[in-house]
Formats: C-alpha cells, sequence, structure tokens
C-alpha cells in the first residue's frame, strides 16, 4: 500500500457518526493507525490498524446477512433463480463459526489484520456472550425469511421491466470541496422511476436519514434523475417493515448544510488542513460515556478507556 504522511481527507456518514460518539476514537480510527499496515511503522500505529480492523457479533452479523442479499441478488440477475431460505441461513452461519474461529487465534490476526477477522468480545473478554450468541442464532432464520419476502425484494423479482443497476458499489461524490463516500446496499430502475433500497438488520433507527439522504444526492448528480422519480426504502428486516420517502431539493440543501457543518467541525481539528494533518492527540476530547468505552476497539491503547475498565471492576 503506498506511503502518504497523513491519511486522505474523506467524509462519510459514519465517519461523522464516529466524531460525534468520540473524538479521541476518531483520532485513533483515521489518524493513529495510518500507515499501520507498513513493516516499518511504530509500534503505536500498527497497534492501532490492528484495533481499528476489530468488529464485534452483531456487526459481523450485519455483514453477513448483506453479502448473502448482494449474492441473492447477483444470483438471480445472472441465473433466474434466489437463493432458497435454508441456504441462505446455513451461509450466514458459516460466516459467523469462521468470524469466531478467526478470533481463537490472536497471533494470526496480529499477522493479518485485515484479512482476519478478530471479535470485540473474544478479544477483550475471551469468550462470546450467550445471550448475545442466542439472540442472533434465533434471529438468522427470520431475517432470511423477510428478506426473501421483502417488498424491494419481490418487486425486483417479479416486475419484468426491473433493472439491477448498483448492489455494494462504493462511489464519491463531492460536497463543499470534499471527497464524500457513498454505498448503496441496492438500487433498481422499475419503468422511469429508481428505486434505492438500505438493508437493516438491527432495530429501526431515525439516525439513518442522513446517509438515505445521502443516497439520493448521489443518485440525483450521478445519474441525473429528478428528485421526484426517486424512491427511497429502509428494508427493517428484524421487525419486517418497509418504509419509503421521497425526497426534495429543500431537504437536499438541508442535508448539504449538514454535511458542511459536519466537515467545518473536524476541520477545526487539523493543525494543516491542507494536507490533513491532526493536532495532537490531547486534542481529541475522550466521550463521556464510560459505557462507550468499554465497547470500544481502542480500549487497550487509550488511558480513558482503561480508567473506565477500572472503575468498573471497582464497582
Amino acid at each position: 500500500m503506498q506511503r502518504n504522511a497523513y491519511p486522505e481527507w474523506s467524509w462519510s456518514p459514519s465517519r461523522h457518526t464516529l466524531f460525534e460518539e468520540c473524538r479521541r476514537k476518531y483520532y485513533y480510527h483515521y489518524y493513529a493507525a495510518h500507515n499501520g499496515w507498513l513493516a516499518d511503522a511504530p509500534e503505536l500505529a500498527k497497534q492501532a490498524y490492528r484495533l481499528k480492523q476489530m468488529t464485534n457479533l452483531y456487526l459481523v452479523f450485519g455483514d453477513a446477512m448483506h453479502k448473502m442479499a448482494e449474492t441473492t441478488l447477483m444470483q438471480f440477475n445472472q441465473a433466474g433463480r434466489l437463493l432458497e431460505a435454508d441456504e441462505l441461513t446455513r451461509r450466514v452461519r458459516n460466516l459467523l463459526n469462521q468470524a469466531y474461529k478467526d478470533s481463537l487465534d490472536q497471533a494470526a490476526w496480529r499477522e493479518q489484520p485485515k484479512k482476519r477477522t478478530m471479535l470485540h468480545e473474544m478479544y477483550y473478554d475471551g469468550e462470546l456472550p450467550h445471550h448475545v450468541t442466542d439472540t442472533i442464532k434465533r434471529r438468522i432464520p427470520i431475517l432470511a425469511d423477510r428478506f426473501l419476502g421483502s417488498r424491494s425484494l419481490q418487486q425486483f423479482v417479479q416486475e419484468q421491466q426491473a433493472r439491477l443497476l448498483e448492489i455494494e458499489r462504493l462511489n464519491t461524490i463531492e460536497v463543499a470541496g470534499t471527497k464524500v463516500y457513498v454505498k448503496l446496499d441496492f438500487m433498481f430502475r422499475q419503468d422511469n422511476r429508481h428505486v434505492i433500497v438500505d438493508w437493516k438488520t438491527g432495530q429501526e433507527d431515525e439516525r439513518n436519514k442522513t446517509q438515505l439522504r445521502l443516497y439520493g444526492l448521489y443518485v440525483h448528480r450521478m445519474y441525473e434523475v429528478p428528485y421526484e422519480r426517486l424512491d427511497i426504502r429502509t428494508e427493517y428486516l428484524l421487525s419486517g417493515q418497509c418504509y419509503e420517502d421521497q425526497v426534495e431539493g429543500e431537504e437536499m440543501a438541508e442535508l448539504e448544510r449538514h454535511v458542511v457543518t459536519s466537515i467545518q467541525l473536524m476541520r477545526d481539528y487539523l493543525a494543516e488542513p491542507a494536507i490533513n494533518r491532526p493536532l495532537s492527540v490531547d486534542s481529541f476530547e475522550p466521550t463521556e460515556n464510560a459505557r462507550r468505552c468499554r465497547r470500544c476497539a481502542f480500549l487497550e491503547i487509550c488511558e480513558y478507556g482503561q480508567r473506565s475498565e477500572d472503575t468498573s471492576s471497582a464497582s
């Protein structure tokens, strides 16, 4: 991988969320971990880079469901048939089992943190919490069935004129001179309408709206589709609910203002904005929410996270 003194400057909804969650975690993720993949990198950079790759059971579960959604859609688009629910369930379980097996071998993960999986639960606690594994086991067949019966998938399968446009493709647009990353789960065209679909495997959450509006802005710009011909759907597979939104130009103007404000706040933490050189680590405030610290991947290198652990043990 190419060596640059500082990481590329960019913006995304996930970057904004992390920035709001904890500025110190944001620093470790985007700056301390930079160049950590290089053999001659400082040890802290290597350590931060490894920890940046860490995940957890719910995230692995969500990723596995998204992979199976992508596989199912591609198979139908190419061969005209969907994965059966049992096969989909089996594959998701296999992906979860592989994540667990990877997490048993910390030495191998340290050698290849980008290619192997390390679960936060295994790394810090040495075991998987039974209540989480039981919950996920129950959810897998439920989500498989609800995905296959979802409104968006069924429309794509049943309508002969439906045409696949994008699946899980990383794209960028520019806002205020900043590269903004966008990745749609799924988009198809039906007659004169473009349908953007976002699969969600967890609980319903209002915070998803910024991400969905950004999808609309991307499609409007890149495909030159008027906003009135865009349908933006959130398929909550756990509840089986599908919410559809239409967007207007005024909402998009508000979205762009939100992105610009977020960008400006992030750039306030840069010593040299032109090259994305950050201020010192001490300038990035830690969260005041100790519960977040206990779930953070950077727990072992953050003195605030360690204090949180000490407080938790004492109580």
